[in-house]
């Protein structure tokens, strides 16, 4: 199995943050392209105040992902895009015909996973591709 395209899905969290600087590694050591997907969720009309917020938070998270990628000397691709974070990730995976999606896993309340579930686990269900997800 090779590992040319490797997506990673990052929305700044410090397990998304782990799941990138293994990526980097695995891309250093194999000489893998690495794409990195932020996704944000759409602006609803009473609440475009937060969406710039979340919007300036996710542009300073991806400087210091182009940092740390920088540090490792590989050379990564970033897209950013809005709506649902797993069914993009599934997407774009499908689409740009990667070999492997790595994510961070991020917990939540039995409340919050039983109505929504996890993006890991949805990309882990429906990703046309190798999963890695980093605690």
């Amino acid at each position: 199995m090779t590992l040319e395209k490797i997506l990673v899905g990052y929305d700044g969290s410090e397990k998304a943050k782990k799941a990138l600087s293994l990526a980097l590694k695995m891309a250093k050591a194999w000489g893998s392209k690495i794409t990195v997907l932020a996704v944000s969720h759409p602006p609803e009309f009473d609440q475009d105040t937060q969406f710039d917020l979340e919007r300036r938070k996710i542009v300073s998270e991806l400087k210091w992902a182009m940092e740390k990628a920088a540090e490792e000397k590989v050379e990564v691709e970033i897209k950013t895009t809005m709506g649902d974070p797993a069914d993009n990730i599934i997407r774009l995976a499908r689409e740009g015909k990667f070999d492997l999606v790595v994510l961070g896993r991020r917990g939540l309340s039995r409340i919050g996973y039983w109505l929504t579930g996890s993006v890991s686990e949805r990309v882990l269900r429906h990703s046309p591709c190798s999963i890695l997800i980093v605690e």
